[in-house]
């Protein structure tokens, strides 16, 4: 946007990757298996000689069951306990992955290599997520995380330095400006899209048609970065869903204000409303079994991962 005080007329990508496009990419998919898992559990991991948590078996199927939810979701079927049911397993995974990160910090004093393998997009894509289906602690706990994250440098740093999403950057720094506590220092990156900087400056306007325009051209956005190579694009994997703009509409209506109505493509059913809140996710037994294992070799595993420990190192950089 070259004037970022008079957005475009709605100015959609042909280009733009079209649902049946990724129900397609859903249906290839290829399967994952939980067998790490379930040796962790059952002990019979005998070379895991550090008793490294199996957060590389939940977050790779979590991911997959998350695309066919969201498959579900553009063909407009019943799709909110699918997310939920995937975004479970999605979370778990993240909280084995964050919490090795420190672990490994304490065990190797001076690695070769720092561990940076936490996906940032995963975890920010998993709060909207949240944040859209109602499940708003759950929503804020994935956002504390993810700064607590970027702030011990645990993130991808391909992702980070080079890919430059600024579609999720957006959304970290819209829930930091919600919450008033989560910082972290961004690079120059985050903050290069002027129609991102437009929209965190006035997302809080009392006046619903005000900042309408703006969210219209943040849609058209998302049409044009949602295409081609997905590492290169601001909005990464979720082409059709528009996460951005509904944790947008989700905020505001916390903070008691009204959200206009978008006629755009980007918003069409069923994401033009906010779904009925489904039931919280009820872990499975593998989960249970690996969570009682993490706890009897990693006592303080809870502290660790609790919203006050990521509330904490959101504030700071930490060391």
């Amino acid at each position: 946007m070259n004037n970022p005080k008079t957005p475009a007329k709605i100015n959609i990508d042909p280009h733009w990757t079209t649902r049946k496009q990724i129900i397609q990419w859903v249906e290839k998919t290829t399967p994952w298996d939980m067998e790490q898992a379930k040796k962790y559990n059952a002990r019979a991991d005998v070379k895991n000689i550090h008793n490294l948590p199996p957060n590389s078996s939940y977050y790779p199927v979590g991911a997959r069951l998350l695309g066919k939810a969201e498959a579900l979701a553009l063909s407009v079927k019943s799709w909110e306990q699918a997310t939920i049911d995937a975004l479970g397993y999605l979370k778990f995974g993240h909280q084995l992955n964050y919490f090795w990160h420190r672990q490994f910090q304490r065990i190797f004093e001076n690695p070769h290599q720092p561990l940076r393998m936490l996906s940032w997009e995963s975890t920010t894509e998993c709060m909207a997520w949240y944040f859209m289906l109602g499940q708003i602690d759950e929503g804020v706990y994935m956002g504390y995380m993810t700064h607590a994250g970027l702030n011990q440098t645990f993130q991808l740093q391909l992702s980070y330095e080079e890919q430059h999403h600024r579609c999720h950057a957006f959304m970290l720094r819209l829930f930091a400006d919600w919450r008033g506590d989560a910082k972290h220092d961004w690079p120059a990156f985050a903050c290069a899209q002027p129609l991102y900087e437009e929209l965190l400056a006035m997302w809080r306007e009392s006046d619903p048609e005000a900042l309408k325009p703006w969210l219209l051209a943040a849609c058209d956005h998302h049409t044009q970065e949602a295409k081609g190579e997905e590492s290169l694009s601001d909005c990464g994997q979720f082409a059709r869903t528009p996460l951005e703009i509904l944790l947008v509409l989700r905020l505001r209506e916390l903070i008691g204000l009204s959200n206009p109505v978008l006629d755009h493509p980007l918003m069409e059913a069923p994401f033009d409303r906010f779904p009925e809140t489904p039931p919280v996710y009820v872990p499975d037994a593998l989960m249970l079994g690996t969570l009682e294992r993490v706890r009897q070799d990693w006592p303080h595993f809870d502290e660790e991962i609790s919203l006050a420990s990521l509330i904490e190192a959101s504030r700071t950089d930490a060391a």
